[in-house]
């Protein structure tokens, strides 16, 4: 048995924010001893992991809530759980296409100072940016259609 301390630095997972999650019920599962401390189980540890890895692709905590419930129901849940695992794949996808975005501004910009401090300039990239103004004004006519 784990006591909140260890869980804590086994899991990286702060203290309070463990305190937090069985607030709102997503601990349940967590027994206390004699004394009311938490003692957490190997099969807690990984309960633990599983809602520690869902938050990571962004599901919110009710929807983790929802899905440990589905989990308690065993085979009987398995299309459920499977269709909530596809709904957050697609929006961790289009989160990556936004980050990749994001990485290719900042290249962009990268770039562009670059080529400024070696021409000792800020006039520079104006083809890329025209070419951008040209993307730019495209989309927005095709939007406009």
């Amino acid at each position: 048995m784990y006591n909140i301390k260890e869980v804590s630095e086994l899991m990286g997972i702060s203290p309070h924010t463990l305190r937090y999650y069985e607030k709102i019920g997503l601990l349940e599962f967590v027994k206390r001893n004699e004394q009311g401390v938490r003692e957490f189980s190997e099969s807690d540890l990984l309960t633990l992991n599983t809602i520690y890895r869902l938050k990571q692709t962004g599901m919110p905590l009710k929807e983790i809530k929802h899905y440990l419930a589905l989990i308690k129901e065993g085979f009987a849940s398995v299309d459920e759980r499977a269709q909530i695992m596809l709904a957050q794949k697609k929006k961790v996808k289009a989160q990556i296409k936004v980050l990749e975005q994001a990485l290719e501004t900042i290249e962009s910009k990268l770039y562009f100072y670059k080529e400024a401090k070696r021409q000792g300039s800020l006039a520079v990239c104006t083809d890329e940016r025209e070419q951008m103004l040209e993307r730019l004004l495209k989309i927005k006519h095709t939007e406009q259609q």
